[in-house]
């Protein structure tokens, strides 16, 4: 599975004219987005890991939802196009809608059944002091959270 979204992400990258724009997902608009972000600016070289899309099934509908988490890419001319102090993107895709999070790390986790995305985010989002700071969503016909 890996191999396939590895090869899926070269293809995005270093050939556009390999699939048209009907046949993009989601998740390959916004890779595909972030490399002419990068290539716009400075005409930097833009790169993607393997680990830049995930699949998680947070509906429990059996079909996986895609992540795209902007820390494993990289631009040749900026350190720091996708993210800073309060984290790095992190698009969540379900049922053809975008949800966007800036997060440090994050992590899904099984909690009977029900899987909950973990962000460890900006400390800011818990209080004024400077310390740890995590949110836990989870799927109900929208990501709730407690904060």
């Amino acid at each position: 599975m890996k191999a396939i979204l590895f090869a899926s992400i070269v293809l995005l990258c270093f050939s556009s004219t390999v699939m048209g724009d009907e046949h993009l997902t989601l998740a390959s608009e916004i890779v595909q987005k972030a490399k002419s972000e990068c290539a716009s600016f400075e005409g930097g070289k833009f790169n993607a890991t393997e680990q830049t899309i995930t699949l998680h099934d947070f509906t429990g509908d059996g079909r996986p939802e895609e992540i795209v988490d902007a820390s494993q890419f990289s631009c040749s001319t900026s350190a720091s196009m996708w993210g800073g102090s309060g984290g790095t993107f992190l698009w969540v895709l379900v049922d053809g809608k975008t949800h966007e999070f800036l997060a440090h790390k994050w992590r899904v986790v099984d909690v009977d059944g029900q899987k909950v995305l973990l962000l460890a985010v900006h400390s800011s989002e818990c209080s004024d002091t400077v310390g740890p700071c995590y949110r836990a969503l989870v799927w109900s016909d929208g990501f709730r959270t407690i904060r």
